[in-house]
Parts: structure tokens; C-alpha cells; sequence
């Protein structure tokens, strides 16, 4: 397909989601891009080969039903309210991370950058451990944000304000009840449902950050896990009911970017706080070598854990400086 073919096409696609739930007729949208109707029935039918739900009807034209293809055009007209981002949307990667890491290693992100995938072949979480991104089931996106002002980065909140953002999506979207386990999985039903990842990439000129990227994976509806992770990875919902992946990422990156100027003021901690199921559980903690045990009295404001260990002291631990943290009591081991 040629760049004006595919410009026409995304055209097509445009005004029938403005136009959705209503119909267009082939006439309106011919005359709409100055070519044939005939051209206007191929281009619709190029979308419903791409996996876009299109109805045609005799006599009243051609309409736009929402379904779970991924569609920047989708996603990009639900946020027009946003400040200016850019957004690409893929079939398939390696990591929606790795892809948005070169790009920005190789010009430095002007404005907010959001990278979703419908698979990835080499999806990550901490520590290099692989997450599990099969087509169809899951939402897979990265974000990278441009630091102008080093002191600006504080990766604790930023990490934790996102875990608050991904819940309350999850929450409002699909009624399930969801806790978090610290620092950033997010569990349904005693099952880790997502998976969130923050990486500083290094200007190599300065040694500074120069941006953010975090990656976000949620398990929508994926069940059939490998064995390894069958028994603490699970579904947000057996049947989400009509809610579009596209749905979930717009109220996601919504409440993403209506929190994200003020996240250094730590206003969610509360509302973190209050999804944790970790307060007043007793946990083992790795932290590089050194293992530790205690029960967690508090998150501090900056989002460390506050432990009261065994030999009787508290001590604050930042998710930096944390390889894994094993709940003693309480329903999941992760």
C-alpha cells in the first residue's frame, strides 16, 4: 500500500470514529478526502482486513464499532484533551522498553513518547526476568518522558504514583479489587496482573538522565501462562465485558499524565498506602546479598518501605536498593 493509500485510509478510519455511533455515508466520505466511492470502499475494506470492526449498510454507508484491534487513531482521538504526545502503535517487538530505549538514544524525546505493542517477543521486568506478552490478551506500552531539570526525577514516587494510576484504571474499568504488593505489581485475586518497569536512560554527552521510560504490561485477559508463572501470574478479568484494550490505555494515560506534573508532591501516598498488602505483614527482603526479615510498619513519603526487623530497629528500604521482597504471611509469594 502506498503512503496515500495509507494516509486515505487512517483518513477513513478518523472520521468514523468521530462520526461512531452514527453512520457515514461512501458519498459524504468521498467528497470529504476529493476521491471515488469506489476508493472509499477499498480503503474500508483495507481497515477490516487490519482487524477493524466496520458495518456497512445499503443506503446508509459505514460505521465504526469499537473492538480489541489496537488503533492509534482510536487512542489518539480519546486524548485530544492531553498535552501534545507522540504515539505509535506496533503489531509486535521485542520489548516496547528496548524499542523506545534506541529510539531515544538516538534523538532526544521532544514530547512524551507512548509505545504499545499487541506482542512482544522479548518482553522484560525487573531484574532481566521476562514477562510473558502474548497478541490479543494483554496491553503493552512504554512511556518515555523527557527530563529537562535533573532534580526533577524522583524514581521511587514516579514508580509508585504509576502502580496508584494502573489500580485505579483497573478498578473503575473492570469493579475488581486489587492491592499492591511493593513496589509496583499490581495483583488481582492473590495473582501479579501487571507489571510495571522504570528505566533512566544516560545522555552520553552530559551523564545526566535525560529521560524516563516506563514500561507497563497488565495480563487483561491472558490465562493460558506458562508452568513457571501459572501460579502467581493471572487475568485482570475472565471477560472484560465489552471494555476495549484502547479503553484501558486512554483512561490509563489520562490519569497518568493528570498526575504525573504534581507526583513529586507524594499527594496519591495515601491512596498507595491504602491498596498495599504489605502494612503489618511480616517479609523476607533480599537486597543485593544480604537478606533481612521484619514486619512493615508504613511506606514513607518518598515510597520506601518501612521495616521493623528482627533485631527491633526500622529501618527504611528504597526500592533501589530492594531485590525482592517474599511476604511471610498473606496470600501470594512472588
Amino acid at each position: 500500500m502506498g503512503e496515500i493509500d495509507m494516509a486515505n485510509q487512517v483518513a477513513v478510519l478518523r472520521l468514523l470514529i468521530q462520526a461512531a455511533p452514527a453512520y457515514c455515508s461512501g458519498d459524504w466520505l468521498a467528497q470529504r478526502l476529493a476521491i471515488s466511492r469506489t476508493a472509499i470502499w477499498k480503503l474500508v475494506q483495507g481497515l477490516q482486513a487490519a482487524g477493524h470492526t466496520i458495518e456497512s449498510r445499503h443506503g446508509r454507508g459505514y460505521r465504526y464499532v469499537a473492538n480489541n484491534q489496537l488503533s492509534a487513531p482510536v487512542i489518539e482521538y480519546a486524548l485530544t484533551a492531553l498535552p501534545p504526545f507522540d504515539l505509535t502503535v506496533l503489531p509486535t517487538v521485542d520489548s516496547t522498553n528496548a524499542y523506545l530505549r534506541r529510539l531515544v538514544t538516538q534523538t532526544p524525546l521532544a514530547l512524551p513518547k507512548i509505545v504499545v505493542a499487541d506482542t512482544q517477543t522479548a518482553g522484560y521486568g525487573r531484574s532481566g526476568r521476562a514477562f510473558y506478552s502474548p497478541a490479543q490478551t494483554g496491553i503493552y506500552m512504554s512511556i518515555g518522558l523527557p527530563l529537562s531539570d535533573q532534580k526533577a526525577l524522583d524514581a521511587g514516587l514516579l514508580t509508585t504514583s504509576t502502580a496508584v494510576v494502573v489500580a485505579q484504571t483497573l478498578q473503575q474499568l473492570f469493579a475488581v479489587d486489587v492491592s499492591l504488593k511493593w513496589v509496583n505489581d499490581v495483583l488481582v485475586n492473590h495473582h501479579k496482573v501487571v507489571g510495571i518497569l522504570s528505566e533512566g536512560i544516560t545522555s552520553l554527552e552530559t551523564g545526566q538522565i535525560s529521560a524516563v521510560i516506563i514500561g507497563i504490561g497488565i495480563n487483561l485477559t491472558t490465562t493460558a501462562f506458562p508452568a513457571l508463572l501459572a501460579h502467581k501470574a493471572g487475568a485482570v478479568v475472565a471477560n472484560p465485558n465489552g471494555v476495549t484494550r484502547n479503553q484501558v490505555i486512554c483512561e490509563l494515560l489520562r490519569r497518568f499524565f493528570n498526575s504525573y506534573g504534581t507526583y513529586r508532591s507524594g499527594t496519591f501516598m495515601d491512596a498507595y498506602r491504602k491498596l498495599s498488602m504489605v502494612i503489618d505483614q511480616q517479609v523476607e527482603l533480599k537486597s543485593g546479598t544480604q537478606k533481612y526479615r521484619g514486619v512493615v510498619t508504613d511506606i514513607d513519603a518518598h515510597g520506601a518501605l518501612v521495616v521493623k526487623l528482627e533485631t527491633g530497629q526500622s529501618r527504611h528500604f528504597s526500592s533501589g536498593e530492594i531485590t525482592k521482597v517474599n511476604l511471610l504471611s498473606g496470600g501470594y509469594h512472588g
